[in-house]
């Protein structure tokens, strides 16, 4: 069933019907009495969460992004990264991955973050931020997949926690037309800490292998670090521009 029939057309009939066991399971009402759906690939169900979200459907939909339609045998997706492997892109994708969140923000979402695993405080602090608001909010988790990514479940947090570290992955949100960006992202930009290369986050999985077996790949590489490069410096030129703009405001005569 399209979610934003279930979202909208048929929110207060679900009401009285959603359980713990629900014929729907993605659907789930919260002790909150609040409806929440979820994904478990960002690019899965795009055009039913568009409608919702261009008519402020009130419920929170969260996306599990493991980068790739794991659940029927690791296909690529428009969330699989450029250049990994997946059982129909054996040489790597050729194309940048899609950015869902970045598409929900431009229909006007009152909110949309994303999070992290390793990151369970930001996590918990923006789904209760979320909880708070009315209308559509849109809440995409990156969430490691051992078998897909090919690593051992073991390193699962730390692979999360790289992909911040490295700039594979970003986390911010957007409220009220205003981003702002959150835990390891955020130190990044304000110079807290350094963005370091990505090489460890690629040679960590096996589905980069092929970018340093048998060969280096050195092209897609540093097109995979450019790239990161280059959106961080755009964000920390910015950052400083903002503190550039209150120190001058700040020394205004009043």
């Amino acid at each position: 069933m399209p979610y934003d029939v279930i979202a909208e057309n048929m929110e207060a009939a679900l009401r009285g019907e959603l359980a713990a066991e629900s014929r729907w399971p993605t659907v789930r009402l919260n002790e909150h009495h609040e409806l929440v759906l979820r994904s478990l690939e960002d690019d899965i169900g795009i055009q039913a969460l568009s409608g919702a979200a261009e008519r402020n459907a009130d419920f929170i939909y969260v996306c599990y992004n493991n980068e790739a339609y794991s659940n029927t045998g690791t296909q690529r997706s428009g969330a699989t990264p450029y250049a990994a492997w997946t059982t129909n892109t054996t040489k790597g994708k050729g194309e940048w991955r899609k950015d869902v969140a970045q598409i929900v923000v431009a229909h006007g979402t009152p909110y949309v973050a994303t999070a992290s695993l390793a990151y369970p405080t930001d996590m918990f602090r923006k789904f209760a931020k979320a909880r708070e608001i009315k209308g559509t909010r849109y809440i995409e988790i990156l969430a490691p997949c051992p078998p897909g990514w090919k690593f051992p479940s073991s390193h699962t947090i730390k692979v999360a926690r790289l992909a911040a570290q490295k700039g594979m992955w970003m986390l911010y949100e957007h409220e009220n037309g205003r981003t702002t960006y959150t835990a390891g992202t955020q130190r990044i930009i304000q110079g807290q800490a350094k963005l370091v290369p990505v090489e460890e986050y690629l040679q960590m999985q096996g589905r980069f292998r092929h970018l340093f077996q048998p060969e280096r790949d050195e092209k897609r590489i540093a097109e995979i670090q450019d790239r990161i490069g280059n959106i961080f410096e755009t964000l920390q030129f910015t950052h400083k521009m903002k503190e550039h703009i209150m120190d001058i405001e700040m020394a205004l005569p009043r």
